[in-house]
């Protein structure tokens, strides 16, 4: 014998009830965040279209007699096809953005896995080696250009002609690896606050287990904990080169550029374009281009850790 089945009727009026009241909900979350989306797009896109559109125009503020005259693609066209300096600049960035990077991901994936251990003031070694990260880019340099590498009394030379080795000037003779030295020093602690973070959320469990496969300590870095890090890994190649590629206090203070151009980047030379030369147009033609060579690397690395941590190259 079955039960008789009772169906309950929804009248039309409580269905659009109901829909009214969502909509309802939506527009006052939609009408909350406006204000807020609003001055977000004002402050980070107004700013970049008002580049955008000076990047289209002449505009050098020595020569008012100028104008702001329209010239289209021409900026463009001359930062990449005609202008030295800017291939060499765009050659410079990658470069030492990319020793930036990984000296700054070993080295704080070093350090992270002495932290992750378990030691007396454990604590205190992590707030000293968070330290570096929050000072300011120039007070490193100044710091590093004449405590570290002067000359004359710098610690290095100390170091160096106590041990029977010459005198070098560092910043003339390995301008650009005295600028990577002290970008890697601030920002290896900011790749293992990230590491830290993600050896941290991997369980005994696993480690465990891969010992009792027989798995050793090379071995089991290899085969679990990197594995498993991937994420984070990517995560911090790609936040670290985002902010990395924008370097300029270290080269405004330590070297100015050069010796020659040696260390001129985009950012460097965006500034020297509008500072000493005035060109507005120019300048912002080449902050345009940044900011696409930006991304366009940015979204191509992603894709390729992405890919590498999935197919299991570490391994």
């Amino acid at each position: 014998m079955t039960a008789p089945t009772s169906s309950i009727a929804v009248s039309p009026e409580l269905v659009q009830g109901r829909w009214a009241f969502l909509r309802s909900q939506r527009a006052t979350s939609i009408g909350l965040l406006l204000p807020a989306l609003i001055f977000l797009g004002v402050m980070t896109q107004a700013p970049f279209v008002v580049t955008l559109w000076y990047s289209f125009h002449n505009w050098i503020l020595t020569s008012p007699e100028l104008g702001h005259r329209w010239v289209g693609l021409d900026n463009f066209r001359y930062e990449l096809t005609q202008d030295p300096i800017f291939r060499q600049a765009i050659y410079n960035t990658l470069e030492i953005t990319a020793a930036i990077v990984g000296g700054s991901l070993v080295i704080g994936l070093a350090f992270a896995l002495l932290l992750n251990r378990s030691f007396p003031l454990r604590g205190v070694a992590r707030a000293l080696m968070i330290a570096p990260f929050f000072v300011m880019p120039t007070v490193n340099a100044v710091v590093q250009k004449n405590l570290f590498l002067n000359p004359i009394f710098g610690l290095v030379n100390w170091v160096a002609t106590s041990l029977g080795f010459a005198r070098t000037d560092w910043l003339a003779a390995h301008a650009k690896f005295g600028i990577i030295s002290m970008a890697v020093w601030q920002w290896a602690p900011f790749m293992m606050l990230i590491l830290l973070a993600g050896l941290q959320g991997i369980s005994d469990e696993v480690r465990e287990a891969a010992r009792i496969d027989g798995a050793g300590p090379v071995a089991e870095f290899r085969k679990v904990t990197l594995p498993l890090l991937g994420p984070y890994v990517e995560l911090a190649v790609l936040l670290g080169m985002i902010y990395i590629l924008q370097l300029f206090g270290e080269i405004f203070v330590a070297t100015q550029g050069g010796p020659g151009t040696e260390t001129t980047t985009i950012p460097y030379y965006v500034y020297q374009t509008i500072s000493q030369a005035n060109d507005v147009g120019t300048s912002s033609a080449q902050g345009v281009l940044a900011i696409v060579f930006s991304s366009i690397i940015a979204a191509l690395l992603l894709r390729l850790l992405t890919r590498t941590f999935r197919r299991g190259v570490t391994g």
